[in-house]
């Protein structure tokens, strides 16, 4: 499925979300965060169909006080074989959904659409342009999760190797030939705000925010996700605009591998957006120790000046042998002949 968006959200939701149910975050310092803007979610339960909270700060603290300690991010995939309790609620193909964690309970919170009972067209109903509203609305869907779920829940929360994560997303995008021309983002070292740089202007009293809390030192993390935007977008050009360095258009089979590419880029983002929104504290690389080519190195002095040392100890104690065997040839000569 193609990487909605809304991702963005409900990482930030993750994230701002767990520094509240954890660290008691106040609202004041996010509520008003930028991503949510051009936003409105609902949450409702799945079986009864009725309103729970209609924002998110509600929601946070109507879990909180159920007891819920976490929050986490799924992929939608954990849930290919469930069954829609609902049939009045079409649950949408978003790449992610959260799962809130209380002591020995976890529930989804899945995105979906009500069904109207007179409306059967397959498509959705269009209004007129004048009746409809800019905003996004989005409600979120209350599943208490089967147990037989929570092993599969459990894997995304085992620590990742970023240092191994970072190998693997170089090789396997950023140094492949659909990336040669690919200039790295002005902003790369920056946080990840996930919104356009037109849209970094803000005058609103929206506050420009990074995704994660930037309470925690999570480089690696803001860098590749401004890494993966940046190559999105010279993918979507190149699509857009299939044309050479010569301004020859490319065959067919070169667009068809560009879009075959930008699928596994979303893919690959999707994973790893589900890596830091569980992770975000430890995203970070190991550092790599640098050697100053202005010192000795001390194993390769050793290594270089260790084969002379042992091939003269190798001869002198020949030479030692030699004269002793020498001597006692002399002495046994001088006793056999008397002198």
């Amino acid at each position: 499925m193609a990487l909605d968006p809304i991702w963005k959200q409900q990482l930030t939701l993750v994230t701002y979300g767990n520094e509240y149910l954890t660290q008691n975050l106040s609202f004041t310092r996010w509520v008003n965060h930028a991503i949510f803007n051009q936003h409105a979610f609902n949450f409702r339960d799945l079986i009864r169909q009725h309103l729970l909270a209609q924002h998110f700060q509600v929601w946070l603290e109507g879990i909180k006080k159920q007891g819920t300690t976490r929050l986490t991010l799924h992929s939608s995939s954990v849930l290919n074989d469930e069954k829609n309790p609902n049939a009045n609620v079409e649950l949408l193909p978003i790449t992610h959904f959260i799962v809130s964690h209380e002591q020995n309970k976890k529930t989804a919170w899945i995105f979906g659409k009500e069904l109207a009972e007179w409306y059967t067209a397959d498509n959705d109903y269009e209004a007129p342009k004048t009746q409809c509203s800019p905003i996004r609305q989005e409600i979120f869907w209350r599943f208490d999760l089967n147990s037989k779920y929570f092993k599969r829940i459990d894997q995304d929360l085992v620590q990742p190797n970023w240092d191994d994560i970072q190998a693997f997303t170089e090789n396997e995008l950023f140094d492949t030939q659909f990336a040669q021309g690919f200039q790295e983002p002005n902003n790369k070292s920056l946080p990840y705000y996930g919104i356009r740089a037109a849209d970094q202007l803000l005058d609103d009293g929206s506050l420009k925010l990074s995704l994660l809390p930037t309470d925690y030192q999570a480089d690696y993390a803001h860098e590749t996700l401004n890494r993966l935007d940046a190559l999105s977008q010279f993918l979507e050009d190149k699509i857009q605009h299939p044309y050479d360095e010569n301004e020859q258009t490319l065959s067919p089979d070169v667009q068809m591998n560009l879009r075959h590419f930008s699928q596994k880029l979303d893919d690959l983002t999707a994973k790893f957006v589900t890596k830091v929104a569980n992770h975000y504290k430890s995203a970070r690389l190991t550092p790599k120790e640098i050697v100053s080519p202005f010192e000795p190195q001390v194993n390769e002095s050793r290594s270089a000046f260790s084969a002379k040392p042992q091939t003269e100890h190798k001869y002198a104690k020949t030479s030692v042998f030699t004269l002793i065997f020498i001597t006692l040839l002399i002495c046994l000569a001088a006793y056999y002949f008397g002198l």
